[in-house]
C-alpha cells in the first residue's frame, strides 16, 4: 500500500456542518476541530452543494442544526444535499434538535436508515454520537 493511500485511510473524518446561526457556527466548528474532525461549514443547502461538488472526498457525515425547520424538513434537506452531490447514500445525517421536552433530552434517535436526531443534554453527547457513526464507516 502506498504512503498516500495510508495517509488517506488515516485521515480524520470530515463532517459537513450546516449551521445558519452566526453565534453557534464558530463554537461548533471549534469543538469539532478540537476533537480531531475536519469540517466543511456551510450556511444553507446551496452553499453545501457548491462546496461539495468537485471535491475528491465527500464528507463522512452531515450535521444539520434544526433552527427554524421541522425535523422532517431537516432530513429532507440532508437527503437533497446528498442527492445533488456525490455523497454516498449511506452517509449518516444527524439533526441537532432545537426545541424539545425534558422527556427527550439526552436521547439520540435513529429515525431512518441513516438519519438520526439528537436531543442534546450536553456537548459530549453529540461528540459520542459523531464518533460512533464516523468510526463505524
Amino acid at each position: 500500500m502506498s504512503n498516500l493511500m495510508k495517509e488517506e485511510r488515516s485521515a480524520p473524518p470530515t463532517i459537513l456542518v450546516l449551521e445558519p446561526d452566526d453565534e453557534t457556527r464558530p463554537l461548533l466548528k471549534h469543538n469539532l476541530i478540537s476533537k480531531g474532525y475536519r469540517t466543511i461549514v456551510v450556511l444553507d443547502a446551496q452553499d453545501a452543494i457548491d462546496r461539495i461538488r468537485g471535491r475528491s472526498e465527500p464528507p463522512d457525515l452531515l450535521l444539520i442544526n434544526q433552527m427554524d425547520l421541522s425535523i422532517e424538513e431537516c432530513v429532507n434537506l440532508g437527503l437533497y444535499i446528498c442527492q445533488s452531490t456525490d455523497i454516498p447514500k449511506d452517509t449518516p445525517i444527524v439533526i441537532i434538535a432545537e426545541h424539545y421536552g425534558t422527556d427527550l433530552e439526552g436521547q439520540d434517535i435513529q429515525i431512518g436508515e441513516r438519519e438520526y436526531v439528537t436531543y442534546l443534554e450536553d456537548g459530549q453527547q453529540l461528540m459520542n454520537l459523531l464518533c460512533r457513526l464516523c468510526c463505524a464507516r
